[in-house]
């Protein structure tokens, strides 16, 4: 890969991995709740995310990260990987943290007090709370992920830019 190709692959290849995970966990927890419904989701009447729900998303963010990841290795090779991890832990800390606070006032701004029983998959997932240990757990779990689809990815076959050398022509 020259300088230049460098220059674009490796971001776009982060940024691609982050865009897989984050549609990859939208979609696979809207289907959660779609098929387990939202009972499963919470505890009793409260917004408060179950036990289940939260191990679900913890298989749900490990399956988005591995293919994230996997895509930028093939997108970006190892510096897309490294600055995915980055991304993703630091957007992942700062919510742990509760530094992004504004986006949970825009969040929750909408939320009904009570819940109602006819929620949708996007607004159960939008709308649970967590602890926030859950959410450093959802950290280590999608960095996690991302190494093992790293180096699947890396570890697949590719198809060669380079010509064969002459002894091995037919």
């Amino acid at each position: 890969m020259g300088c230049i190709g460098a220059l674009f692959r490796v971001p776009f290849g982060a940024i691609l991995g982050y865009l897989v995970i984050a549609a990859l966990i939208i979609a696979g927890l809207a289907a959660v709740v779609a098929f387990a419904g939202v009972a499963f989701c919470f505890e009793g009447d409260s917004w408060v995310g179950s036990e289940r729900f939260l191990l679900a998303t913890l298989g749900v963010s490990a399956v988005a990260a591995l293919l994230g990841g996997f895509t930028a290795m093939r997108i970006g090779g190892s510096l897309a990987i490294l600055l995915l991890c980055l991304l993703v832990g630091v957007l992942g800390s700062l919510s742990a943290l509760g530094m992004l606070g504004q986006a949970d006032e825009y969040r929750l701004r909408e939320r009904p007090e009570e819940r109602p029983d006819d929620l949708g998959p996007l607004q159960a997932v939008w709308w649970s709370e967590n602890t926030s240990a859950w959410e450093w757990g959802n950290v280590a779990v999608c960095l996690a992920g991302i190494a093992v689809g790293a180096a699947v990815g890396k570890g697949a076959p590719r198809e060669s830019t380079r010509g064969r050398a002459r002894n091995e022509r037919d």
